[in-house]
Parts: C-alpha cells; structure tokens; sequence
C-alpha cells in the first residue's frame, strides 16, 4: 500500500493573515465607504440570494 501526505505551504498562511490586517496607506474616505458597505457585504455573504445561488451551481456544472 501507497502512503501519500500533501506539504502545507507556509507562505499561504502568512498571506492570509496579511488580507486581514488593513494597509496603511488607506485613505480615510475609502476607509469610511468600506465601514459604510461592510453591513451589506456581510449579510450577502451570510446570505445569498437565489438568483446568487442558482448561478454558482450553473457554473459549477458547467465546467
């Protein structure tokens, strides 16, 4: 019997935890639009609607 194991990439963490962390050089008026929207950005993401849906399953099945 064969025994396979997958190496973790270290360097995907590290780039993970940058997306997290904002940018310095973020200017206050785009900071204060992203407060604005990030209410609406989460609950799409919480919750998709059936039109979100039905295109991310045709998708998937067309490839």
């Amino acid at each position: 019997m064969m025994e396979t194991s997958t190496s973790v990439n270290k360097l995907n963490y590290g780039q993970q935890k940058q997306e997290m962390i904002p940018a310095d050089d973020v200017e206050p008026q785009d900071l204060s639009f992203y407060e604005n929207i990030k209410p609406q950005l989460d609950s799409l993401a919480k919750n998709p609607s059936d039109t979100t849906i039905s295109k991310i399953l045709a998708y998937s099945r067309a490839k």
